[in-house]
């Protein structure tokens, strides 16, 4: 009887264990609690291309043509102005890190896909704006599409 007492709490201490090491694993994801907002998935993805730091740009992104063009023509241009003058890029690229980025009119299309307009302005006025089109991927918000205009 002791034996059998033993097998069965053996086999209850297997069990959770096998039911800890799961949520461990499940926790360790990015869920949506964790996440990034639309908005700061946006600001974001923008820092890291500002920093030349393409490979967690593409974090941000989800795996299509045209996000892969876009931070390829980025990418491209950064190594040519580095190219041509490592010292004007360096600058450019420290005024636009300091830069205000807004995310402005912004709506979700159902609980998946979410668009707005995101702009970047220097401290001396001189700006930008992007239209950004953003879909949740298994709970976290990626760069769908960047265009000039609606």
């Amino acid at each position: 009887m002791r034996k059998f007492i033993l097998n069965i709490l053996l086999l209850v201490g297997i069990a959770g264990a096998g039911v800890l090491a799961a949520w461990l694993v499940k926790s360790g994801d990015r869920t949506e609690d964790t996440a990034l907002s639309p908005e700061d998935t946006v600001k974001a993805f923008y820092s890291a291309l500002l920093a030349g730091d393409w490979e967690k740009a593409g974090d941000f992104c989800v795996e299509n043509r045209e996000m892969e063009a876009y931070c390829r023509s980025f990418m491209d241009f950064w190594n040519r102005s580095e190219a041509e003058d490592s010292l004007m890029l360096a600058t450019a690229s420290g005024i636009l890190s300091e830069a205000e980025m807004t995310v402005s009119g912004g709506g979700y299309d159902g609980r998946k896909t979410y668009s707005a307009d995101f702009r970047i302005t220097t401290d001396g006025g001189a700006g930008r704006t992007r239209f950004v089109e953003l879909r949740k991927v298994r709970g976290v918000w990626l760069l769908d599409r960047i265009a000039a205009e609606r």
